[in-house]
């Protein structure tokens, strides 16, 4: 487990919501929702793809944001 996954788990847990993968990204909430609609940069498609509904809201898994964060998976693998 990578030190950037430790971290986000034990910040986060599990899941991000938006709010918390923009703070992570270190974006605002509004250009991280952004991206993820428009799905135009490769880290919106690739976190589209792996996204989960607990209910009606998005959450986002920590190893999702871990990897790409560190880079170890790209985009389309």
């Amino acid at each position: 487990m990578s030190s950037t996954l430790r971290f986000l788990l034990q910040k986060y847990g599990p899941t991000l919501t938006l709010d918390e993968l923009a703070e992570a990204l270190k974006r605002k909430p509004g250009g991280v929702r952004a991206a993820l609609s428009m799905r135009s940069e490769a880290w919106a498609i690739e976190l589209n793809n792996r996204k989960v509904y607990v209910g009606r809201r998005v959450h986002f898994p920590a190893e999702a944001v871990a990897d790409l964060l560190v880079g170890e998976k790209r985009p389309g693998e």
